[in-house]
């Protein structure tokens, strides 16, 4: 964070203090930077890093000075998964979104296991009258399945029209 100058600048600079001091096991080490190629070379560096067990790919504009927080010179690409889910029951809002929906109570179809929605929604969806119906079945998108075989990071798309 002292440098605040370009990310060729700041990385050079790690570089340098990890010198003689780095090997492949160690906890801090440069990692390998590779200039993006465009759309198709992101999907592919993405595809390999998930295929080995890594999150996304981070993309930043090698220009950009260093700036703490979420910034946009920096972007994460990450894999998501949709699926369905059967909707349980609904969870009372806090903060900004109490007297609202804050959650959605939801069972996997397949497993059974629930687990909760509580992001995704529009202001207008987090009103009681807009809320999905329990026993409707909602699309959802999330990261992984968590050890117990719960969805990690769940967000909601949309009610699933009726067929």
């Amino acid at each position: 964070p002292e440098i605040t100058e370009d990310f060729a600048t700041r990385l050079q600079a790690v570089r340098a203090v990890l010198i003689g001091y780095a090997t492949p096991t160690s906890i801090a080490r440069v990692l390998p930077q590779t200039i993006c190629g465009g759309r198709t070379h992101v999907l592919e560096e993405l595809e390999k890093i998930t295929a080995a067990g890594g999150e996304g790919v981070m993309l930043r504009s090698p220009s950009a000075p260093y700036k703490g927080g979420r910034v946009s010179d920096l972007l994460k690409v990450k894999k998501f998964i949709d699926d369905e889910a059967v909707v349980a029951g609904h969870e009372q809002g806090k903060g900004r979104h109490s007297g609202r929906m804050g959650a959605i109570m939801c069972t996997m179809m397949g497993s059974g296991k629930q687990f909760k929605i509580g992001t995704g929604f529009t202001d207008a969806q987090r009103e009681w009258n807009n809320a999905p119906p329990i026993g409707s079945t909602v699309t959802y998108r999330y990261f992984e399945l968590t050890k117990a075989g719960i969805p990690r990071f769940p967000s909601f798309i949309r009610i699933r029209p009726l067929e």
